[in-house]
């Protein structure tokens, strides 16, 4: 069975390189460095229109919060960052 976070990531990196416009940055890395910034927010609203699948992009949001904030999924991300 296919990797579908890796799939997603896949998916997805167009757009996170496109909001955060230097190119040999980690994307998802700038994204979730810091919630406040604006970047985050245009990226979550931006995602459905290439990623339309919600359980798709679940399965995005939580491995980016596993990877880069070392969290067991989304919601734990959020509950973190609102503290």
């Amino acid at each position: 069975m296919a990797d579908l976070y890796s799939i997603m990531k896949a998916r997805a990196l167009p757009l996170a390189r496109t909001i955060v416009l230097n190119p040999d940055e980690d994307a998802f890395a700038a994204i979730m460095s810091d919630s406040d910034h604006p970047r985050q927010t245009h990226f979550l609203m931006m995602l459905e229109g290439v990623i339309p699948a919600e359980g798709h992009r679940r399965i995005l949001l939580d491995g980016l919060a596993h990877e880069y904030a070392g969290v067991d999924g989304w919601m734990a991300y959020v509950d973190r960052e609102c503290e």
